[in-house]
């Protein structure tokens, strides 16, 4: 059994991408402040609430974790200091998370239950939305056009591997 959600294209999440950061007064800064914002939307996001746990509180290799009932996004200690030190992986990972609660608790994307065997398309997935959303949202695609990967993860504060396939995207 897979979990898939609505189609959604990149083009379709870059716009939500677009739309957060414009009601933020976000949409022509480089730098997505994930961390700083988390207290503020916490305030201000209906059902966004999160909680820094101890690093061995989940799964060896899963570093953060999203509840879709609750719109409780629970993020490991060391995750959350190299985000605020600006650690581009971790800012990413803070990043994804926010977008599972975007996609699923606040816009409500549904999901589907599949009992087939064939393997989910990207555009169904909701790890794949999520990686997108996160991408598009620490990596404005409005802003970036000319740049170097080095300069977009210089600027946007995101790794270079992930600035790279976001330069790829355009």
């Amino acid at each position: 059994m897979e979990i898939t959600v609505e189609p959604k294209s990149r083009e379709d999440l870059r716009r939500l991408a677009f739309s957060i950061r414009k009601v933020l007064g976000l949409e022509d800064e480089l730098y997505f402040p994930i961390v700083e914002l988390l207290d503020v939307l916490e305030e201000t996001l209906p059902g966004f609430s999160y909680e820094i746990i101890g690093d061995g509180e989940l799964p060896p290799g899963k570093h953060a974790e999203t509840d879709v009932e609750t719109g409780m996004v629970r993020i490991k200690q060391c995750v959350y200091d190299g985000a605020r030190q600006g650690n581009g992986r971790d800012r990413m990972t803070i990043a994804h998370e926010f977008a599972h609660f975007m996609t699923l608790c606040f816009v409500g994307f549904k999901l589907y239950r599949s009992f087939d065997d064939r393997p989910v398309e990207a555009y169904r997935d909701p790890e794949w939305q999520a990686k997108c959303l996160a991408g598009e949202l620490l990596v404005p695609h409005h802003l970036v056009g000319g740049m170097t990967a080095w300069d977009v993860a210089e600027k946007c504060g995101v790794s270079e591997p992930a600035a790279r396939y976001q330069l790829k995207k355009r």
